[in-house]
């Protein structure tokens, strides 16, 4: 009974997870007229524009290089950066938003659909 209980439980809270994925999980696969639009800050004094300076190609060279994680692998494995650059892109022919943040991570959302993305090979593009 306690087994069927836990496996009553861990089914319900499964399905529960899921139903927040994005209604198409496959990221785009091609990306044009990379845009960066603005660049924001919580903590202005701490990180600058000078942590997250990309142009339009260096931000299109960091999605190019990085790769798809869940939201969960990022918020575990990497640093929070209180700084971001965001901007629009082409994605498969969708006009999307996006944000880079100073710590090598991102995402990318085309609607309901987001996808999160982190550069482990991109140091030279935040450094100055």
């Amino acid at each position: 009974m306690v087994i069927q209980f836990a496996l009553s439980t861990l089914l319900v809270t499964s399905l529960l997870g899921c139903a927040g994925l994005p209604t198409h999980s496959n990221p785009p696969r091609y990306l044009d007229e990379v845009f960066v639009k603005d660049f924001r800050s919580i903590a202005p004094l701490d990180c600058t524009t000078a942590d997250v300076a990309l142009t339009h190609t260096e931000a299109a060279t960091f999605f190019s290089r990085a790769r798809v994680l869940s939201s969960r692998q990022i918020a575990d494995n990497y640093p929070v950066a209180p700084c971001f650059v965001e901007g629009t892109l082409l994605a498969d022919g969708e006009r999307c938003d996006w944000r880079i943040t100073a710590a090598a991570t991102g995402f990318i959302r085309c609607g309901p659909n987001e996808w999160h993305f982190a550069c482990d090979d991109c140091g030279e593009l935040f450094s100055d």
